[in-house]
């Protein structure tokens, strides 16, 4: 809607976790120092397992070699999560202060944009007091790990990073190796697990971007410009 603030959306496709990660710092710097509009990164990952802050490593049920997949340490709340092909990933950017957001607000919104999503295709879910992300019975179907921070320091905007992970065809069997999110007594799902099919991982990305804009009231604008993650490797 016209008069709302903008937030801009880039199509990523497949992008390695650290170079994702690298591409986030360096957006979150520009957005607190007002240069850029918020912004919603859409994209896949290939397999990789990523760890919050804390207890980094302490739900593997394999040795990290024998994983199959990276394990990385991200700055992000939340504990040991699996990110890989048909999972769709969101990484908004968003000033929090001028979006009148306070963390756990926020935190609430993104999970009300995926449990829209998800009746968009007949499938009803819900929160679970004292847990994050959005669950279907006992399983959870889309994880939320994200950071706030000052990047332009003292005098910069407060800042949101990393974001959510909704299971739309993933492999569910990478979550077998580790105790998803922390949580030993509950399972993982997803759109293709719960309907027989899926839909396109673009068909679900325009509807989230759709929900998005309505949750947060932002004109949702797909960016003109294209945003090439650098590769950390070549960056060196």
């Amino acid at each position: 809607m016209r008069g709302q603030p903008v937030c801009e959306v880039y199509q990523l496709g497949l992008v390695d976790y650290e170079d994702a990660w690298q591409l986030q710092r360096e957006l979150a710097a520009r957005r607190s120092a007002g240069e850029i509009p918020d912004t919603l990164l859409l994209l896949e990952h290939p397999p990789v397992y990523t760890t919050g802050k804390r207890n980094a490593g302490a739900n593997l049920r394999l040795p990290p070699d024998l994983l199959g997949a990276p394990l990385i340490e991200s700055d992000r709340g939340g504990d040991i999560t699996f990110h890989g092909l048909g999972q769709l990933v969101a990484y908004p950017i968003i000033d929090l202060r001028a979006a009148g957001l306070g963390i756990v607000t926020y935190v609430r919104s993104l999970e009300e944009v995926i449990m829209r999503t998800l009746r968009d295709y007949g499938i009803e879910s819900a929160l679970e007091c004292g847990l994050t992300g959005v669950w279907v019975g006992n399983d959870k179907i889309a994880g939320i790990g994200v950071r706030v921070g000052r990047p332009g320091g003292a005098s910069g905007a407060w800042v949101t990073t990393h974001g959510l992970a909704l299971n739309v065809d993933v492999d569910l069997a990478w979550f077998e190796l580790i105790v998803p999110c922390g949580i030993a007594d509950r399972g993982v799902t997803s759109i293709q697990r719960l309907l027989g099919d899926a839909p396109s991982l673009s068909a679900v990305a325009e509807r989230l971007v759709a929900h998005f804009g309505e949750v947060f009231g932002r004109e949702m604008l797909q960016a003109r410009e294209k945003l090439i993650p650098r590769s950390r490797s070549a960056a060196v």
